[in-house]
Parts: structure tokens; C-alpha cells; sequence
């Protein structure tokens, strides 16, 4: 079934135009600014690039080249903004888009309708579109082996040109983010399957040695720079630490989290959504399937593959511990639910209904909803209210301040400089010896960056106790929201 039935090419290329300026509209309203602990850190390692003072280091998130790089450009050419570092995510998303139209145009025009809505209304991709997170760009990295290695079985692509796109897509996902060794039992499978079936040769001969290629390269040039060829691993697992998100410390939690947890998580968020529109082709493949003879399988049987990674897959090569229980770690699987789902339901005859444009119009307008409440709820968190009271009370202020604040302030306070060096200080109340309180002290109050896991609430109790119990009390001098802005005065 083709969609030009409804839609004439004319109006098909305006369906995708509309599509890719809603996704810039939803990005430019829907910012929020920095969560401040994963995004001021890649923010902050850009603006070291540009002031050449950036070097890799056992950080490992300073291995994510392929997300530094381009931010950096950008703030090199726009200035250091809420907007500007995250033009790259915004781009990635716009390719994921425009990538479903490029296969609409190859196979199936439903393809570009269905798939570019639905990543037009997803939480996560708009979610990882404002903010500098390297989720979109690994998402685009690994769906573009994935969309190249389709039209390779479908024999509608050159596979040199394919296999050489394929390869560096997937250096270009390993330069982001080493959850791209999810896919590894899903190559392995490809790889196999077409060795019994005798085909695409000539696809993994030139993938597999560009692959091989880039791996040496990238050890060697760790070993000329650091002194190991697996500096980079190594870092990983050095950095993988005990914390309330990692299970290889946890034995009486193991068992829930290779069973029945990642279903749990598998519902929040943006995946309900695609996974239960995927769920009936991935429930109803036979064991024919298996072999890939049928093209369009590999959708289902790709996602499927990915889940099971998901469930069992270790996080670091010295001990097992799967991959902790967010969302975000596997944002890349939703173009292959969405890919599961619009290349299987327009093969079934409820989908005629979709012929109706009073119906189809309907549909579009009620996954609008979901951009539109994401732009509704966009401000909940208060950045731009504290971003303002900052700017006016500390930043235009010259004088040396204390401000006690939350752990999120604390850590990513620089980025309302500018990154200039500055004589403020700022505390965590949840690090904070009491002791350290002086009158004239700056309280920045953000409930929306409150940490539970750190107990935020009752330290910050417990900080106001210690404040009332000198004979103080905390002077509000603005309020923007749930932003406060006090000072600690003597009382009268």
C-alpha cells in the first residue's frame, strides 16, 4: 500500500517539510536549559576544546569525541547559550526524520508518514533534542548501519558504498557512546545468517575490515598517546563504581533485573508507545523468519535481538553487572520499534482506515499532544527563572559570594559565567559542614533539582535548623516559580 493514494508526491513533500519545522519548533520551546550534571560536563569539555585546553583523560566521558567536537563547534560559532549547545542533537533528530522519508521513498511511502510522526511525538527524542545528552546522536549513528544493512538485503543499495557507510556510521556510535556493544550480538547474527544463506559477501567483507580498521586505529592512537591500547576500557571499568544504578553489587537484586525489571522500565516513557505498535510482528515471527528471506523481518527480529541484549548484556568486561535500568541508555532501539511497526501494520486490512483523512487527521492530532504537553511543562523546572535571579544577584554582582545551594547548582554553576573565572562560591547543603554558615551567605533554592537519593528534603531541614538554631533566619529577597532567593541575616 502506498500513501500517495491520499497524498500526491506535492503534498507529500510538504507533509515532510511540516514534519522537520514542528521537530525545530518543539525544540525551540520545549528547552529547558542544562540538567546540569551529564550536559555541563559535555558542555564544559566543548568550551575547553575551544579554549584548547581539552585533553582526553580517565573521564571517560571525555572519549566521547563525536558529541564534544561538534558542540564546541557550535558554541565556538553561536556563543555559549541553551540553544547553541544543543544544535547537534537537534540536527541528529532531524536526520533520524528525514532518514524515515529517505526509506519512504525506497520502499514504502508509510515509512516517511508514520515514522517521521512518531519521532516528531516521542518523549525521548524530543527529550534528548534539548539537551546535550549523546542519546540522539548515537540513535542516528546506529539506525543508519541499521536502515544501510536493510537495503542491502533488499537489494536496493551498492553494497561497497553501503558497507563503507555502515562501518563508519558505527565508529561514529562507538566515538559517542560504548552502548553501541549492544549491537554485537545482533552483527554476529547478521553475520551468521548470511554465511549459511550465502549472501552479502561483498557487504561484510568491506565492513568487517573498515570495522577492524578503525578499531586498531583507535587502539593505537591510545597507545601513542596514553600508554594503552585499551585505555579506553579500562577507564569504563574504572569508572564503573557501586551506586544505587549498578547490580553487580547487588546479588538479591540480580535475578529481578534479568527477569521482570526491564519490562517495568520498557513502559515509561517513550516507549510504550513504538514497543506495543511492534510488539504483534515481533510475537507473531516463525522460525522461517529466522533466516531473513523475507526482508521486512529484519525489523522485528533486529528489535527483538536488541531486547534481549538489553536484558543480559554486561556493562564491563571484568564482571557482570547489565546495563542500569534508564531509558536513556537505550534510546536507539525506538527507530526499530517505529521500523517494526510501519512495515508491518500497513499489510493488514484495519489499516485501510488510515485511507480516511478525517481519521488519519485525528490520529496526527492526537500524538501532537505530546509534543505540545512537553512544551506546557517545559518550564517546570525553573532554569530560566534561576538562570535570571543568578544573572542579577550574582553574575552582574563583582563582589566575592557564598551561595549554598542544591548538588546540581553546585557542580554546574560556571556555565552562568560563562565559564570566566569567578572569586562565588558555591555549596551543596547536603555536602556541608553547618559550621561553614555566615551571615550574608546567598541561599539558591531550585525544588525541581532536588536529589532524594541524596536525601535533599531532610538535609535541608536539617540546614535551616542550623540556621534558626544560631538566631538567623533566611531573608527571601525573590521568588520566580518554585525558584527562592534568600539571604541569611541576623534576626532582630
Amino acid at each position: 500500500m502506498k500513501a500517495e493514494r491520499i497524498f500526491s508526491p506535492q503534498q507529500y513533500r510538504w507533509i515532510q517539510l511540516a514534519i522537520n519545522l514542528l521537530f525545530i519548533a518543539v525544540w525551540c520551546f520545549a528547552n529547558e536549559g542544562l540538567s546540569f550534571w551529564d550536559d555541563y560536563t559535555y558542555l564544559n569539555f566543548a568550551n575547553e576544546i575551544n579554549q584548547g585546553t581539552f585533553e582526553v583523560t580517565t573521564n571517560h566521558f571525555t572519549s566521547r569525541l563525536v558529541l564534544i567536537y561538534p558542540t564546541a563547534w557550535f558554541i565556538d560559532l553561536f556563543g555559549i547559550n541553551e540553544y547553541s549547545m544543543v544544535i547537534f542533537p537537534l540536527l541528529c533528530g532531524l536526520g533520524l526524520i528525514n532518514l524515515f522519508f529517505f526509506l519512504a521513498n525506497r520502499v514504502n511511502y508509510w515509512i516517511g508518514l508514520l515514522g517521521g510522526m512518531l519521532i516528531l511525538c516521542d518523549y525521548h527524542m524530543i527529550n534528548f533534542a534539548i539537551h546535550l545528552f549523546p542519546e540522539l546522536p548515537l540513535t542516528l549513528c546506529i539506525f543508519i548501519f541499521l536502515v544501510g544493512y536493510y537495503l542491502v538485503l533488499k537489494n536496493e543499495a551498492d553494497y561497497r558504498l553501503t558497507g563503507f557507510i555502515t562501518a563508519t556510521a558505527l565508529l561514529g556510535a562507538f566515538l559517542i557512546k560504548t552502548t553501541v556493544f549492544l549491537l554485537l550480538p545482533l552483527l554476529a547474527y547478521l553475520f551468521i545468517t548470511d554465511r549459511i544463506n550465502r549472501r552479502n559477501k561483498g557487504f561484510w567483507r568491506i565492513f568487517i575490515s573498515l570495522g577492524v580498521f578503525y578499531f586498531l586505529l583507535h587502539g593505537f592512537w591510545y597507545l601513542e598517546t596514553k600508554g594503552s591500547f585499551m585505555y579506553r576500557f579500562e577507564n569504563i571499568a574504572n569508572n564503573h563504581v557501586a551506586t544505587v544504578k549498578t547490580f553487580f553489587d547487588k546479588e538479591s537484586l540480580l535475578w529481578k533485573r534479568l527477569t521482570y525489571l526491564p519490562l517495568i522500565t520498557f513502559t515509561k516513557g517513550g516507549y510504550f508507545i513504538p514497543l506495543l505498535l511492534a510488539l504483534p510482528a515481533m510475537i507473531g515471527l516463525k522460525r522461517k523468519d529466522f533466516s531473513l528471506k523475507q526482508a521486512d523481518k529484519f525489523w522485528p527480529i533486529a528489535s527483538l535481538i536488541l531486547m534481549l541484549s538489553y536484558w543480559f548484556f554486561s556493562t564491563n568486561w571484568r564482571y557482570y553487572s547489565p546495563l542500569p535500568l534508564e531509558t536513556r541508555h537505550i534510546a536507539f532501539f525506538i527507530p526499530a520499534f517505529i521500523m517494526t511497526a510501519v512495515t508491518f501494520w500497513p499489510q493488514h486490512k484495519w489499516f485501510e482506515l488510515l485511507k480516511n483523512k478525517a481519521i488519519l487527521i485525528a490520529a496526527v492530532f492526537g500524538f501532537l499532544m505530546i509534543p505540545a504537553y512537553t512544551i506546557y511543562k517545559s518550564g517546570n523546572r525553573g532554569f530560566k527563572a534561576e538562570q535570571s535571579i543568578v544573572q542579577q544577584y550574582l553574575v552582574e554582582d563583582k563582589a566575592a559570594q557564598t551561595v549554598i545551594t542544591d548538588g546540581l547548582n553546585s557542580y554546574g554553576y560556571p556555565y552562568f559565567y560563562n565559564f570566566n573565572k569567578v572569586e562565588d562560591k558555591y555549596f551543596w547543603f547536603s555536602e556541608m559542614d553547618f559550621s561553614q554558615i555566615e551571615i550574608g551567605d546567598y541561599v539558591l533554592l531550585n525544588e525541581a533539582y532536588f536529589n532524594e537519593e541524596y536525601n535533599d528534603t531532610a538535609n535541608f531541614t536539617a540546614f535551616k535548623n542550623a540556621v534558626s538554631e544560631r538566631q538567623w533566619y533566611l531573608d527571601l529577597i525573590e521568588e520566580k516559580g518554585r525558584v527562592r532567593f534568600y539571604r541569611i541575616k541576623k534576626s532582630l
